[in-house]
């Protein structure tokens, strides 16, 4: 198996809307910012690629109905990826994009919203944003890592349990609650 590498970037490149997580809905919306976080790995045949994705990083939380506030990781950190999640669903929208990869405890790599229009909520997973963003990210895991399975749900599981895919996330200033 090959190693990996997904570095979430530190400067905002877009905004996107959001709600406040889990019970926040009733205070409208608010802007998150939007992050590059870019893949390196190596092909079957040793050649590097690198390719980068839209992401959410922070998001709005609201636990007690009334008071947001934004959460996250903000500082510098890496971390192995702990474990493919085929059974995971978005719990703020709608989408076909199923599983997660697990970073640490609730901290998830995921699907995220399609388009600018759709809104997901988040509390700090990273979302991969983008039509079928996260099915075109786990595409570019199974390829550059090169597990042995045969079947996707193999692949991406055999994956999780090898322990060579690494995330990196930059030193970044947590936002500020930004209502739109």
């Amino acid at each position: 198996m090959r190693r990996v590498e997904i570095f979430v970037g530190a400067s905002p490149i877009g905004e996107q809307e959001t709600w406040a997580y889990p019970n926040g809905n009733e205070l409208g919306n608010f802007l998150i910012p939007v992050y590059e976080c870019t893949v390196l790995g190596s092909d079957s045949e040793g050649n590097r690629v690198q390719e980068s994705f839209e992401v959410l990083r922070f998001g709005v939380q609201c636990k007690d109905g009334k008071i947001p506030r934004v959460v996250g990781i903000s500082e510098q950190q890496t971390h192995k990826i702990k474990a493919w999640i085929p059974t995971y669903s978005v719990h703020s929208a709608s989408s076909n994009e199923n599983g997660a990869w697990q970073v640490y405890n609730n901290f998830l790599i995921h699907d995220g919203p399609d388009n600018s229009t759709e809104i997901f909520a988040t509390i700090g997973c990273i979302e991969v944003m983008g039509p079928l963003g996260f099915n075109r990210f786990n595409n570019l895991l199974i390829s550059l890592s090169g597990p042995k399975a045969t079947y996707r749900h193999r692949q991406l599981a055999e994956i999780g349990s090898k322990g060579e895919i690494y995330i990196t996330y930059t030193k970044a200033v947590r936002p500020p609650l930004k209502k739109v």
